[in-house]
């Protein structure tokens, strides 16, 4: 049989006046508390900073945004002392981050000049300093090319990384110059590195797998067997089962000039990702904007159209949607370096430093 519906045996006019006469038998229940729903803390708005990334006024971030210092005014130079590489340590609160910005700024040494010439340079984060260097796993934060004889300040994100700054890390500043104090064509830079982190729901990937870090891969070889697969022979990787998205972001400078072609600085050049042996994934970094770069006036030429970067800026390279390629458990990928049309690119013509092209590699998962 159904059951019927519960009724008091107390009409409801009748069980209020009892109600009121008869307050300790039939109090009323006590109110629940409100409901408090915290402000979101505004994000700041990369894709409209877009190419360059001029540093904002950091002093209008709201303030529940959390700033963590890195590196305030470090001389990098070349000289009786070599600090065209210098670590530093670095402590991350606990927290979740919905945005990770990272600023930073190179300015001329203090009573000195900015070295002459546009130098490339990299930020790298070391998520186990205390590790041997042969076992310590840095990850590229930022590519960036120093400008001719001036300072810069830019500002990129960071988000997709933010699982990695939490704890105690350290901080690699490289930059590839070959000036110092009392130099005739400059005296280095002093860089500056802070990170802003926006607390709120966690936008970062579940996990960040390191495939490449940055490493130089010299292209147009006449060896038949110095050829581009041999400096990067296929990589594997493993995806959890469920994952929801998976990006590629891939960051490609092309250096020197005067070879066949003027490669790998002033050619296009075009890099595939091949995933398992049958999607694959062409990415042209060509920068034809140069000319429109805020950090002008520079000396040299700066003005002219680059493969992958242009002096005083930063390369955030490019992220690439891999989820439909991919599968969980065990996958495979090859990363190629061709002409912009997709033919081999043969450096006949070769000068005593041969072209190169700076690669870097990380996949974002989300699971």
């Amino acid at each position: 049989m159904p059951s019927l519906p519960h009724r008091s045996p107390v009409p409801g006019h009748l069980l209020a006046i009892l109600c009121l006469a008869v307050l300790s038998a039939c109090s009323s229940p006590e109110p629940e508390a409100p409901i408090v729903v915290e402000e979101e803390v505004p994000l700041y708005d990369f894709d409209d900073a877009a190419p360059w990334y001029p540093c904002p006024d950091t002093a209008s971030f709201d303030e529940r945004v959390v700033e963590v210092v890195a590196m305030d005014r470090v001389h990098q130079y070349f000289g009786d002392e070599d600090r065209r590489t210098v670590e530093s340590p670095v402590t991350f609160p606990e927290g979740d981050w919905s945005q990770v910005g990272l600023k930073l700024e190179l300015a001329c040494p203090e009573g000195m000049v900015c070295d002459h010439w546009d130098r490339t340079a990299s930020l790298e984060l070391i998520a186990n300093p205390d590790a041997a260097e042969g076992d310590q796993n840095p990850v590229e934060l930022a590519r960036h090319i120093t400008p001719y004889r001036r300072g810069m300040c830019q500002y990129i994100d960071l988000t997709p990384m933010a699982g990695l700054f939490t704890g105690e890390r350290a901080l690699r500043s490289f930059i590839d110059t070959w000036v110092g104090p009392g130099h005739a064509q400059g005296e280095g830079w002093e860089v500056s590195v802070s990170f802003y982190l926006t607390p709120g729901y966690p936008e970062a990937a579940d996990e960040v797998i390191n495939l490449i870090p940055r490493q130089a891969i010299t292209v147009g070889e006449i060896e038949p067997d110095q050829n581009v697969a041999s400096q990067l022979p296929e990589l594997s990787f493993t995806l959890p089962e469920g994952f929801r998205r998976v990006e590629a972001h891939l960051t490609t400078t092309g250096h020197s000039f005067g070879n066949t072609r003027n490669c790998a600085e002033f050619c296009e050049m075009r890099h595939d990702l091949l995933l398992n042996n049958d999607a694959l994934f062409s990415v042209n970094p060509w920068r034809a904007d140069c000319a429109q770069n805020p950090v002008s006036p520079q000396a040299g030429t700066w003005e002219y159209a680059r493969n992958g970067w242009c002096p005083g800026a930063v390369a955030v390279g490019d992220r690439v949607d891999l989820t439909d390629a991919v599968q969980a458990g065990e996958n495979t990928l090859s990363l190629d370096i061709l002409l912009a049309d997709g033919s081999e690119y043969d450096n006949t013509s070769p000068v005593d430093l041969l072209p190169s092209t700076q690669v870097a590699l990380k996949l974002y998962v989300w699971r």
